[in-house]
């Protein structure tokens, strides 16, 4: 098994840990055309929802994009992201896994992770960049869990060397 070591100093336990609250669930559908990164975090903010966890059930995209590991050259990173790979419509999402919170100035970012299939039947996987994700005629469905008293918000990790989300302490959902 390979095993890769960070650049920086660890925190031990590694895990954070927050109590949080289910703030309940909700089943989202997006229509063709809206972007999915830019539409659920509206869909989401509208609602009064901050912080949140999301399932990918269903879709499609007419055109998108995703980023993938590389090892990093520069040596300050164990890994960094590489150039985007488009795929041009129809693309068929197979699930997906977003969190919902905030970056580090407060505003609200949406990270999303998926799994695709191209239109000659190829799987692709990998993070969904905003503003790239163009959904096709089915729209996309998503499970949205709501979650109260902690949430997530990007702050910089030492031993990754990355501005990364981490739990956040009581905020509301």
């Amino acid at each position: 098994m390979r095993q890769l070591k960070h650049p920086g100093e660890g925190e031990e336990p590694r895990r954070i840990v927050r109590s949080l609250e289910t703030g309940g669930s909700l089943r989202l559908r997006l229509s063709e055309g809206a972007d999915l990164l830019t539409g659920l975090t509206d869909a989401l903010i509208a609602r009064g929802i901050t912080d949140a966890g999301l399932q990918l059930l269903a879709g499609d995209f007419s055109a998108m994009q995703y980023l993938t590991g590389q090892p990093d050259a520069s040596g300050q990173r164990v890994a960094t992201y590489g150039a985007p790979t488009p795929l041009a419509g129809p693309v068929r999402l197979i699930g997906g896994n977003c969190i919902l919170g905030r970056d580090a100035a407060g505003r609200p970012l949406l990270h999303c992770h998926a799994v695709v299939v191209d239109r000659e039947g190829r799987i692709h996987g990998g993070h969904l960049p905003p503003k790239v994700c163009r959904l096709g005629p089915a729209g996309v469905t998503a499970l949205v869990t709501a979650i109260g008293g902690a949430g997530f918000q990007v702050a910089y990790d030492a031993e990754t060397n990355y501005d990364i989300f981490q739990p956040a302490g009581e905020q509301a959902a």
